[in-house]
This record gives C-alpha cells, sequence and structure tokens, in this order.
C-alpha cells in the first residue's frame, strides 16, 4: 500500500483543492469515471459510496499500491493543469512550482513511465525535411541553422542551451502555424479565454499552444505529452528560478527535448503544404 509523506499529501490537498470534501470540479459520477479509466477500480465500491470525493481520494492513497497512487496522481495533475487553460487563468509560479515537484515525485513510482521515456527516444521519425513543412511556416532557414546549433551544443555537453533552443523553436514553429490560422486555433475548446472572452493568439504561451495543437490533431499525443517536459524545463531561463529549485539539467533531457521537436516537425509535415491543420 502507498505510504505518502505529509508534505506530499499536503500539496496534493492544496493543489486539487480538497479542503470541502472536493476534488477539483469533479462530481462524484464523473470522479468515480476518471478513477476507472485511470487505475482500472470501482472507487465508491471497494471505499464506500458514503465518502465525499476528497476522503474517497484519501482512502485511494492509503489502499491501493504506490503505481496506483502515482498514476492517479499524475492524471489528477495534468487534469489541474488543463482546466486552468481551459478556464484561461495562470497559475501561480508557487501553484507551478507544486505541480512540478509532485509529478517529477509520481513520474517514477508510475508503472511504465521510464519506459515511455524509452521508448519515444527509440522512435524513428526519419530524416527531417524542412521543405515538406506547410507553406505558411516561413522561418525554415532559421529552423535548419536551430538544430545544427542543437548537434553542436549536445556534442558540447550544453543541456541546458538544447532545451532553451528547442522551447523556443517549437513556440516559434506553432506559433506562425496558430496566427496563419487564428480562426481554428481560436474556435477549439482548449482555447485559452480571459474573462470568457477568447484571448489573442499572439498572446499565447506555449502552454496553450501545445493543448489546442494537440486538440486539433497539428501535434500527436506522445509529442504533446513529452512538449509539456520541455516547457516546464525552459522555464529554467530564469536563472533565479533553477537556483532556488535546484534544477539540474542532464544530457537525457536534452536529448529527449531534441526528440520532441524532431517529432513535432515530422508531425507538422504530414499536414498538406498550404492547407490549415
Amino acid at each position: 500500500m502507498a505510504e505518502l509523506s505529509n508534505s506530499t499529501k499536503l500539496k496534493l490537498e492544496m493543489l486539487l483543492g480538497m479542503s470541502g470534501g472536493y476534488v477539483l470540479d469533479f462530481s462524484n459520477a464523473t470522479f468515480s469515471d476518471f478513477v476507472r479509466t485511470s487505475i482500472g477500480i470501482e472507487p465508491y465500491e471497494r471505499y464506500g459510496n458514503d465518502l465525499s470525493k476528497a476522503r474517497l481520494l484519501r482512502a485511494i492513497w492509503h489502499g491501493e499500491p504506490i503505481n496506483n497512487v502515482a498514476t492517479l496522481s499524475i492524471e489528477l495533475l495534468e487534469r489541474w493543469r488543463v482546466s486552468k487553460l481551459v478556464d484561461g487563468i495562470e497559475p501561480t509560479m508557487a501553484e507551478m512550482k507544486v505541480h512540478d515537484e509532485l509529478r517529477d515525485e509520481f513520474k517514477p513510482l508510475a508503472g511504465g513511465a521510464t519506459a515511455v521515456d524509452t521508448a519515444f527516444l527509440a522512435k524513428d521519425f526519419g530524416t527531417v525535411d524542412l521543405s515538406r513543412l506547410p507553406t505558411t511556416l516561413t522561418a525554415r532557414e532559421v529552423v535548419d541553422a536551430r538544430l545544427a546549433e542543437i548537434e553542436a551544443c549536445l556534442g558540447a555537453n550544453a543541456p541546458l542551451a538544447v532545451i532553451f533552443l528547442v522551447g523556443s523553436t517549437l513556440e516559434g514553429l506553432l506559433m506562425e502555424l496558430a496566427t496563419s490560422h487564428s480562426a481554428r486555433y481560436l474556435a477549439a475548446t482548449a482555447a485559452p479565454k480571459v474573462r470568457g472572452a477568447a484571448k489573442p493568439v499572439e498572446k499565447w504561451t506555449l502552454a496553450e499552444l501545445i493543448l489546442v495543437s494537440r486538440e486539433l490533431g497539428v501535434i500527436g499525443p506522445d509529442v504533446s505529452e513529452h512538449a509539456d517536459q520541455v516547457r516546464n524545463f525552459r522555464n529554467y531561463i530564469h536563472p533565479r528560478r533553477q537556483l532556488q529549485e535546484g534544477f539540474e539539467p542532464r544530457i537525457e533531457t536534452a536529448e529527449i527535448a531534441r526528440q520532441v521537436l524532431r517529432a513535432a516537425i515530422a508531425d507538422l509535415s504530414r499536414l498538406a503544404p498550404s492547407s490549415s491543420p
């Protein structure tokens, strides 16, 4: 059975809004379905029909194997993050720090988490051919130069430089595509809103671009999942934040980042040259 530390439980309770007996915006039925889909159990049948959602989740923490608890926690964290984006609410730095700490704590414990990264790195996305990118993407020469610089940085054991180059290049490509097809992007369910109104595309963050591009089928699910890692690590472009959180970039992280960019380019190349996503 799982043994979460008091600090981990406190962070989860705070982020998931559990103080009033709730868990995020779930109803009893939707929470039961979420848990069943995530870890394959019927939570109310196993732990009692009279429990609030928060008490039910605490029962799961104490009663389920750690890999189940970790898997469910990661998916709840993703639900929290996506809900914020859809509602047009920018998480605070403190909230994102807690989110990232919890995700990094649970990921090695979730079944198959390490295997997912390994499988992603092993995928062959073929030769990068920028000539096949949609004609709306005009910065191909710059992207080509950056790909060469990424390889040079990997060879020089400079992982942080790779992460920053990948993050900015990916954001540039997705932003150019989104602004070229703004009507389609703004109509997406996941398009961010501010006070109920659509947020102008040119002001979207990388996280928002990734989320909507995934919904529209511009990038695949494996790319969007790992692109979020790149987005999180790129936040350390601020030296103070890197120092505060003790982030130590590794070459393995940089290799995943490079693979994200190659995979994204492969996905974008499958779009018709002049069509909308």
